[in-house]
């Protein structure tokens, strides 16, 4: 008679394989979306203009080379819903606190940033887009609430910060080569010894800067600056928003937050081909 199968299929051994575990996996991804092009007629004028001004801003542009930024406060509500629909929304976002509060976006094309804020002292709207890799209000902001940053004595350290007093002390010297140099760095806290509560000290040392950006895509990177000179948190979640990568970097922003000429490039390139729908 045939026997059922047993949870063991080998009973000579003391234990049955365990099933798999796998980290959940999100099935949506950010994907980039063709803008739906306005058709009313009386759009058709100053949809051309503006769509020139904007290719002309993205062509202009070179690393190094400040490009003036578009004052976009005062449109008509048609204008405004004109470039709300053809600008969309891009991968990175930031949030730079102080006064004013910048929200800044970047729009479906990469390099051409929009950034609105309330005037502190009449509370209209400021409302730009800027062109370059990054607008440079992120790295300015960052670097005025900067301070330098002493190593505590021995003594001042809680029992148990065994590891992370090393870590802070290299981040203070790299951020000041940096400033001398322009040389960055990242240590990938990953792999270093730190406990739970060593983590929780470097947070206190470096403390929190004013300038928090996101990057999508598949899964989510999240950068905020620190009271150190050219030192971000750089933080990578995959779609489970699971922490994959956590990270320290020397730097004036980031790389994964920033454009690159070549796509800034193409944009300017995609910007003009709409000048077609607008005669």
């Amino acid at each position: 008679m045939t026997q059922p199968l047993s949870d063991n299929v080998f009973p000579g051994l003391p234990f049955s394989e365990p099933a798999a575990e796998y980290l959940p996996i999100r099935r949506e991804m950010n994907v980039l979306s063709p803008p739906a092009l306005p058709a009313e007629l009386q759009l058709n004028g100053r949809g051309s203009y503006w769509v020139n001004r904007i290719a002309s801003c993205l062509e202009a542009f070179a690393p190094g080379k400040s490009v003036e930024a578009i004052d976009i406060s005062r449109l008509t509500d048609e204008e405004s819903r004109f470039l709300d629909e053809i600008l969309l929304h891009g991968e990175v976002s930031a949030l730079i606190l102080g006064e004013p509060e910048w929200q800044i976006e970047e729009t479906a094309y990469i390099g051409l940033w929009r950034m609105r804020a309330r005037d502190p002292e009449t509370n209209a709207l400021l409302d730009r887009l800027v062109v370059g890799e990054i607008p440079k209000i992120i790295h300015a902001r960052a670097a005025s609430f900067c301070q330098p940053i002493t190593m505590p004595h021995r003594g001042a350290v809680p029992l148990g910060i065994i590891n992370a007093p090393h870590v802070l002390a290299e981040l203070v010297a790299r951020s000041k080569a940096f400033n001398e140099t322009g040389v960055g760095y990242v240590v990938n806290l990953g792999l270093l010894p730190l406990t739970e509560d060593e983590m929780t000290w470097l947070v206190k040392s470096l403390g929190e800067g004013p300038a928090i950006i996101l990057s999508g895509g598949y899964g989510v990177c999240r950068i905020r600056s620190t009271r150190l000179s050219a030192t971000w948190w750089v933080q990578y979640y995959n779609a489970a928003d699971v922490l994959i990568l956590n990270s320290l970097e020397i730097a004036t922003v980031p790389s994964v937050a920033c454009a690159c000429r070549d796509d800034i490039v193409e944009s300017a390139a995609r910007i003009r081909a709409l000048e077609s729908a607008y005669p």
